[in-house]
């Protein structure tokens, strides 16, 4: 059984005090390690076998690292620069499919001529 412990006192951080470290995860027993595993969330992406893939899911994604887990893509906004134009941006693109949602609406009913 892991225990909490105290630094000893010459790594202790200048603004004094006792520091106290919480229970390490690398210090679980291999058989706690593997029964965590065990019952982690399977992936279940179709792999090119035809069968759903059983790597364990990345922490709070459905994906594992393989089938797309790891990245959720580009930053949005100006963290992803490069902006020379607001042409490309999330409301520029919902409001250009809206007007084309307007105008297929229009011309179903008829009513441009």
């Amino acid at each position: 059984m892991v225990t909490e412990r105290e630094i000893p006192a010459g790594s202790r951080s200048a603004g004094g005090g006792q520091q106290k470290l919480g229970s390490n995860p690398m210090n679980q027993s291999v058989e706690a390690r593997l029964g965590n595993l065990r019952r982690a969330a399977r992936c279940g992406a179709k792999t090119r076998a035809g069968s759903p893939c059983q790597c364990p899911a990345i922490r709070g994604r459905r994906r594992c690292r393989l089938y797309g887990g790891l990245s959720p893509g580009a930053p949005r906004g100006s963290k992803n620069g490069n902006f020379k134009n607001g042409n490309w941006t999330a409301e520029a693109v919902a409001e250009r499919r809206w007007l084309r949602s307007l105008v297929q609406s229009f011309a179903k009913n008829g009513t441009i001529e």
